[in-house]
């Protein structure tokens, strides 16, 4: 019993129709689509091309979550620095009107001294940038009048030794 084999022929154009077909979907590729989808391994390639492709809107939705949680920590950090500040010039006020006090005290004896006007002038500027920082605050702001305010004590300091 020998059995026939298709024609070279035949299978050729078998082969040219499957490969025509494998482009398409499965559903519309029809038997001998679906055939040369199969012996070619375009299926296969395109199952890993739509794996690829969900791992990779997978990743891109990953990194978007992860770039939205770390602007809520910039932003919620941002608001904890921006209430620091706040308290800061708050205190700051406090401390001004400390050394307003000691000043007057320390010129009473001297009304016309310069350096006592002088001094007087400092603290009056940083007074005002203070409550100009206080409506607008900003912790670099509140770090620079916190240092002037320190300088001035020790200014003020001296000159009540003097």
């Amino acid at each position: 019993m020998t059995v026939a084999l298709p024609s070279p022929l035949l299978l050729a154009t078998l082969l040219l129709v499957a490969a025509c077909g494998a482009e398409r979907p499965a559903a519309e590729r029809g038997f001998f689509g679906g055939i040369g989808a199969a012996i070619t391994g375009e299926d296969e390639r395109q199952a890993r091309a739509r794996e690829a492709e969900a791992t990779a809107a997978e990743t891109r939705a990953l990194q978007a979550r992860a770039a939205a949680i770390e602007a809520e920590r910039r932003q919620a950090a941002s608001a904890a620095a921006l209430r620091d500040a706040e308290r800061r010039l708050a205190a700051l006020e406090g401390e001004i009107a400390r050394l307003k006090r000691a000043l007057a005290e320390a010129r009473a004896g001297r009304p016309n001294d310069p350096q006592g006007a002088v001094l007087q002038d400092r603290l009056e500027r940083l007074d005002r940038e203070r409550a100009a920082a206080a409506r607008r605050p900003d912790p670099a702001t509140a770090d620079r009048l916190e240092r002037q305010s320190r300088e001035l004590n020790r200014a003020l300091e001296a000159y009540g030794r003097l």
